[in-house]
């Protein structure tokens, strides 16, 4: 017996209208409390329209309901994926794969999986086992691209791109992933070229809007060495990254000790400007331009809510440093210069609670940054000297720059 709701249900689905197709896919439901399409088309909504955790439990209950269904896998894989689980989206992609090996998106979805944990030539061997299936896959192309721009094996990502573009020119999600990976590969020109074409496709793809906002972004000489360095330090993994930190660090101490130990002090305090400029400007820069392109007449468009919070909130915090600074000038109070310096110090957890999809990363990193500032009121309302005072802040604020990537990850 034919379902009209759900097959309008289904009509709407297909047009990308997830939100108009809810309502007839919870009556196809009503109407056959066992119809699987209508349930894993409606887990699958949820998913599209950002309700992860609707789309997950929904996604649980069916897969409890029908264990057998390899595309439940599939779904389960892409939210425990977004919510960064890379475990459980690796143990439910592995599922899918086992229950069907004849579906590519499985293959596609198994290299993004292994993208996320950086292991960049594994993905790309699935990715292509998946177009040995389909080789006209979407999913597939866009996995294997992501996968050779992370390798930075050019000449291969730009066939690969040629060949998605060709046979689906109006996937809009396909024209934001060139985007991303011809902007990882500093090509400006020909990343604006496909953020543009994706949001003139999809004006509401998150993915094309934020890829859009760094090009924006990169204009700037500065941004633009920042981004080249998150990219390259963003493909190494944790371990690594750590690595290069501590290198770095090392090799500013060593520095600093050979310039003073030869009488070339003057040249210390530059170099000690450099190291800071390194240390916090990664932390800063993306909460800075996103503060910038919050009074840009076009770029502010390109900033979704949470970008903006982040940017109001660094601003926030600038104008009370200034503010208390400027009162210390005229007020004979000691005090107020530490607050002005911390709330430049509570920049770093503030603006990254806020940049986190994470909750327990949002919550601890919201708390450190709170503590910095109870302590700094609290010596003041006790009476506590100010440098003791100051110490304690300092002190956290210097942690911070070491602890703040595991506290940001967890």
């Amino acid at each position: 017996m034919e379902n009209s709701n759900l097959e309008r249900g289904i009509q709407f689905f297909e047009m990308g209208r997830y939100k108009d197709s809810i309502p007839y896919l919870l009556a196809a439901i009503s109407d056959d409390n066992d119809n699987y399409l209508a349930k894993y088309l409606l887990a699958q909504c949820h998913f599209q329209n950002n309700d992860i955790d609707k789309a997950l439990q929904q996604s649980i209950d069916l897969r409890s309901e029908e264990p057998n269904h390899d595309g439940i896998y599939l779904l389960l894989s892409q939210i425990y994926l977004h919510k960064d689980n890379s475990k459980e989206a690796e143990l439910m992609i592995d599922k899918a794969i086992e229950l069907n090996p004849y579906e590519e998106n499985h293959f596609g979805q198994k290299a993004y999986v292994l993208i996320n944990k950086k292991k960049y030539e594994q993905a790309l061997e699935y990715a292509n086992e998946g177009l040995k299936i389909d080789s006209k896959s979407t999913f597939c192309l866009n996995a294997r691209t992501t996968a050779l721009t992370k390798l930075n094996r050019k000449s291969e990502v730009s066939e690969t791109i040629n060949s998605l573009l060709h046979d689906n020119p109006d996937n809009a999600y396909s024209h934001a992933n060139a985007g991303w990976s011809y902007l990882e590969n500093n090509n400006r020109k020909k990343a604006f070229e496909h953020f543009k074409e994706a949001l003139s496709l999809n004006p509401n793809l998150d993915y094309a809007r934020s890829g859009m906002s760094q090009a924006v972004k990169s204009k700037n000489w500065v941004y633009n060495l920042y981004l080249r360095y998150a990219f390259w330090i963003s493909n190494k993994s944790t371990k690594n990254q750590w690595l290069v930190i501590i290198g770095i660090y090392l090799v500013y101490r060593f520095s600093l000790k050979v310039l003073t130990a030869s009488g070339l002090t003057y040249l210390a305090f530059p170099l000690i400007i450099l190291y800071l400029l390194f240390a916090l400007g990664t932390w800063i820069m993306d909460p800075l331009s996103n503060m910038i392109l919050m009074f840009d007449k076009f770029g502010k468009y390109l900033l979704d809510e949470q970008e903006k919070l982040t940017g109001q909130l660094l601003f926030a915090l600038l104008c009370l440093s200034l503010i208390t600074f400027l009162c210390s000038l005229f007020i004979s109070e000691d005090y107020l210069i530490l607050f002005s310096l911390t709330f430049l110090a509570v920049i770093l957890p503030f603006t990254r609670a806020t940049s986190t999809l994470i909750k327990r990363s949002r919550f601890l990193n919201m708390t450190y940054g709170s503590i910095m500032f109870i302590i700094c009121f609290g010596g003041f309302l006790m009476g506590y000297p100010m440098a003791s005072t100051g110490i304690v802040v300092g002190i956290m604020f210097i942690a911070y720059t070491w602890i703040g990537n595991f506290i940001s990850n967890v």
